[in-house]
């Protein structure tokens, strides 16, 4: 019995230390010890693995707006619309803040930009339904996917890809989802 109270409080040890607590889902150090070894993998066997970055829209508006515990509530809310979209073995991240980062595994950038697209649609139409507060304006997101094919090396750069498409999603007017490609290149910052 000893063992076992041991074996379940350490389970639930490595799952607070994995989590971001506000929104239940991975935390960065969890999610890039998980996400490397596959990337890893997908690189050596010329496997498809996609990459979303999504940032709540004018994120800001809402602490500013009606307190820094509807922002909460609007993170919360982004998270579980964004879970109910995934499969199982896709690995959502709160990457920082109002963004979040998403790994999909075996599926092909048109895969990815469908499932963005079901998170975005959700969002829109539903997201204020978690938001315990009347008045509040209405959730969107920008969406920004990447795919290993187009030739990243790490997980970083999948990443650097995924945000660069992200951005420029913000920068043509948010609430809506850029598949990367080379035009846009890396970088990039339109809050």
């Amino acid at each position: 019995q000893s063992r076992a109270r041991i074996k379940a409080q350490n389970e639930k040890l490595q799952h607070l230390a994995s989590r971001d607590p506000l929104t239940g889902c991975f935390n960065r150090r969890a999610f890039f010890e998980r996400v490397a070894p596959k990337f890893n993998a997908a690189l050596r066997n010329n496997g498809s693995l996609c990459c979303i970055m999504t940032d709540i829209d004018h994120f800001k508006n809402f602490n500013d707006t009606y307190g820094h515990a509807v922002g909460d509530q609007v993170i919360r809310a982004t998270a579980t619309n964004i879970e109910r979209q995934l499969r199982q073995d896709d690995l959502p991240c709160r990457y920082g803040g109002e963004e979040f980062c998403v790994i999909l595994f075996d599926i092909s950038p048109d895969i990815a930009a469908t499932i963005a697209e079901r998170i975005r649609y959700s969002l829109e139409n539903h997201g204020n339904n978690a938001v315990r507060h009347a008045e509040v304006h209405k959730i969107t997101a920008s969406f920004g996917i990447s795919s290993i094919t187009d030739g990243a090396t790490t997980v970083e750069h999948l990443i650097e890809q995924a945000d660069s498409a992200l951005y420029s999603s913000k920068a043509n007017g948010r609430n809506r989802i850029t598949v990367w490609e080379p035009s846009i290149g890396i970088g990039g910052n339109t809050s």
